[in-house]
């Protein structure tokens, strides 16, 4: 849409004017005005006077942008013509849009350069199994230097096998929070007979089952009488 075609049906708006009542106030048909709202056509220089005149406006405001002093007025003027439950609906707009433009702003680029080149220090206190039984231990055995984001954790274990892949690779490096507690279908550091293993767990009415993500493991199923203990949940 042109600047004149959306400052017209800005203006008729304004005045609730249908397009018959301007097309008789400056001498042409409906249709000819309808094709000027929509940007089909423009008028001829010698008809912008008279359609300024039948809004009192100059004539070049008719063909330029609002600037913005004159956006923040016209804003106010049809807010302010508005019930208090759509003047709601507007602020509500309004307050996403400078929501979005605060996060589209450069103070929240990250330089992805220096975020995969960033590392960090971490304790590890063990292995947790994606394949065969792996110790825990009560402090930390060995320092690795971790690169990129860092999750707030209680401890951190390094993944042995490959029965959680491809989410999980053999040597990575998992965080874990620990928890007696734990949903189902969640992720999840488990003691089975002394040895730790990162599974996947599901809980029926008395079966538990550890579930590796790579097909080619079978699941685990543990009952009542079996011995289970939850270390803690894998932070995603």
């Amino acid at each position: 849409m042109s600047s004149f075609s959306s400052n017209l049906e800005r203006l008729m708006n304004k005045r609730d004017m249908s397009d018959s009542e301007l097309a008789e106030l400056v001498d042409v048909n409906r249709t000819t005005v309808t094709r000027w709202r929509k940007g089909i056509r423009s008028p001829k220089l010698d008809k912008l006077p008279e359609i300024a005149n039948v809004f009192g406006v100059k004539p070049l405001d008719l063909i330029h942008d609002m600037d913005d002093s004159k956006i923040i007025e016209e804003i106010h003027n049809v807010s302010s013509q508005l019930t208090p439950p759509r003047q709601s609906n507007v602020l509500k707009y309004a307050t996403n849009q400078l929501e979005e433009q605060n996060n589209d702003s450069d103070d929240n680029l990250v330089d992805f350069n220096s975020y995969i080149q960033e590392k960090s220090e971490v304790d590890i206190y063990g292995c947790a199994s994606a394949g065969i039984g792996e110790r825990l231990y009560n402090e930390p055995i060995s320092k690795e230097f971790v690169r990129g984001y860092v999750p707030a954790h209680d401890i951190a274990l390094k993944v042995n096998g490959d029965s959680m892949e491809p989410l999980f690779k053999n040597g990575q490096i998992i965080f874990i929070e620990k928890s007696h507690t734990i949903k189902d279908g969640q992720i999840g550091v488990f003691i089975i007979n002394g040895d730790a293993y990162v599974k996947k767990v599901y809980v029926e009415d008395n079966r538990l089952t550890l579930v590796s993500l790579n097909k080619k493991y079978k699941d685990l199923h543990f009952y009542d009488n079996e011995s289970v203990r939850l270390v803690g949940k894998v932070i995603l």
